[in-house]
């Protein structure tokens, strides 16, 4: 049977630049390549978005790691490689089929009736991707990530959760930003700077060389990472900077809307008021003209 092509409408578009500013081994700024490390449409479970990550290299002539790309740690929480749907969807699917013990008619149902389109094929897909996620809470490849820190000098760490819809625990990813490889994932039932360090706690075991960490501003997550690696650079995650950034104009905007509702409101009703006393004075009446209402 042949596949059967996806009409997507796309909700947004994001472009994620890479949140490192400066290089951790020369310490020169960075500089944005001029082309896209990838970019793709991604279906996540409230719409369809366009996705595009630009990494950042260093240009510095004398650094020994020079043109070595540092990617977006924020675009990798978008969803995992070789595949257009969210990590938000891979989760939803794990949970439903672990926790709530759903088969795969039952949640190509559901995610159906979310709007996604996807076939039953590709839940158990994704679901395998989930098992791989999971898989590597149990066991971090060392020889693998030993790989990194000798062509890159040492790991850049990234950590942020999801939390699937009518979860009672959310899904923390921590992930190795310069090559987009996940270090551990895990369920957690209850999320404090405690149980973020029990997560990292095999990254740090490892023992290797920490270049920098990547995260949003959540309380927890900065206590931990900075108990864990106090003297390692940290750089906010680029789109939880920016949301929260604009959230004090969002809100203004919002109440501003508000506020310029009520007063054109309030000006026709005046007008308004002030053309139907008008009219009682000279006898007009809308519904009665020439000849109108005798047919």
């Amino acid at each position: 049977m042949a596949k059967k092509a996806k009409h997507l409408e796309v909700q947004g578009r994001h472009i994620y630049n890479s949140e490192i500013e400066v290089c951790p081994h020369c310490e020169m700024p960075l500089r944005a390549r001029p082309h896209y490390q990838w970019r793709k449409t991604v279906q996540q479970l409230d719409g369809a978005v366009y996705v595009a990550s630009r990494a950042k290299e260093c240009v510095y002539p004398e650094c020994a790691y020079q043109g070595q790309p540092y990617s977006s740690a924020a675009a990798q929480m978008v969803t995992v490689p070789e595949c257009t749907y969210g990590l938000d969807v891979i989760a939803q699917i794990g949970w439903w089929r672990d926790r709530e013990h759903l088969n795969r008619q039952q949640i190509h149902s559901r995610l159906e009736g979310r709007g996604i389109q996807i076939s039953e094929r590709q839940v158990d897909h994704l679901y395998a991707r989930y098992q791989v996620l999971i898989g590597c809470a149990e066991r971090l490849e060392r020889e693998r990530v030993e790989e990194v820190v000798k062509e890159r000098g040492g790991l850049m760490v990234g950590l942020d959760g999801l939390e699937p819809e009518g979860a009672s625990e959310q899904l923390w990813v921590v992930r190795e930003v310069q090559t987009d490889r996940i270090l551990v994932a895990g369920w957690l039932p209850r999320v404090n700077h405690k149980t973020l360090k029990a997560l990292l706690k095999p990254v740090v075991d490892m023992g290797l060389p920490i270049l920098a960490t990547v995260s949003d501003k959540q309380g927890c997550v900065r206590k931990a990472l900075q108990e864990v690696w106090p003297d390692v650079p940290h750089q906010w995650c680029q789109s939880h900077y920016l949301g929260h950034a604009t959230r004090p104009i969002y809100n203004y905007d919002s109440a501003l809307k508000a506020e310029m509702r009520k007063t054109i409101r309030r000006e026709i009703r005046e007008r308004m008021g002030d053309v139907l006393s008008g009219s009682d004075e000279t006898g007009f009446s809308p519904s009665v003209g020439d000849g109108a209402g005798s047919r």
